[in-house]
C-alpha cells in the first residue's frame, strides 16, 4: 500500500527480531491483511534483525546506547527514504521477550519518537544495561519513579510462563509484566493487557 508520491505520511512500525517477524509471525503478511480489510492504515515496518544470544542481549537489554542508535540514526535514516510520520502518536515499537523490554525501553527514553508499545512477552526482570543482576525489573522503577509519558501500550504475556528466570532466581516474565502492567495504570497509562 505504499505509495512514494503520497502527501500524507505513513504510520511507522519498528520492530525488533526481524526475522522472527518474518518468518514466525508472519508481519508483513498480517499487515497486508488488516490493510485489505480496512482495519489499519499502511505501514512503513522497519524490521531489525538483532542476531542471537549475546548480541541481542548487547541491543535489546535496556542498553542506553541502542535507543540512541535508533532515535538519532535509524529514525533519521527511515524519515529520510520514505514518507513516514514524524509523529509519535503513529509510531509503534515492538519486540517479543528482550525485543518487548526493548520496546518498553526506547519509547521510555525517546517518547518523542515512540508513542505506542507493542510487547510480547517481554522480558521485563531484567536489570539496566543487559544487566542479568539486581536490581530486576529496573525498567518498571523507572516508570514508577518518573512523571507520566505520552505513550500507550499493548502488553500480550502467556498465562504459564511463571518459572522464575535464571533458574528461578529473577522474577518470572508473567509476574514482571504483571507488574509492570499494574505500574503503568497507577501511572496513568493507557494499557491493554492480555495473558493467553
Amino acid at each position: 500500500g505504499y505509495d512514494a508520491a503520497a502527501k500524507t505520511p505513513y504510520d511507522l512500525l519498528i520492530a525488533f527480531d526481524g526475522r522472527e517477524y518474518v518468518e514466525d509471525i508472519a508481519l508483513p503478511a498480517i499487515l497486508d491483511a488488516l490493510l485489505a480489510e480496512k482495519k489499519a492504515p499502511a505501514f512503513v515496518a522497519v524490521l531489525i534483525d538483532n542476531g542471537t544470544g549475546a548480541p541481542r542481549l548487547a541491543d535489546l537489554g535496556n542498553r542506553e546506547s541502542f535507543a540512541e542508535f535508533l532515535s538519532g540514526q535509524l529514525i533519521p535514516y527511515v524519515r529520510e527514504r520514505w514518507t513516514v510520520t514524524r509523529d509519535p502518536r503513529h509510531t509503534i515499537v515492538a519486540g517479543s521477550s528482550a525485543g518487548g523490554l526493548a520496546a518498553a525501553f526506547v519509547a521510555y527514553r525517546h517518547p518523542e519518537v515512540f508513542g505506542n508499545v507493542l510487547s510480547q512477552s517481554g522480558a521485563f526482570w531484567r536489570g539496566p544495561e543487559a544487566s542479568n543482576e539486581p536490581p530486576f525489573e529496573w525498567l518498571t522503577g523507572q516508570y514508577a519513579a518518573s512523571p507520566r509519558k505520552d505513550i500507550r501500550f499493548v502488553l500480550e504475556v502467556g498465562s504459564r510462563e511463571s518459572a522464575g528466570a535464571l533458574g528461578g532466581t529473577a522474577p518470572s516474565i508473567l509476574e514482571a509484566n504483571r507488574r509492570l502492567r499494574d505500574t503503568l495504570l497507577r501511572r496513568g497509562y493507557d494499557v491493554a493487557y492480555t495473558e493467553v
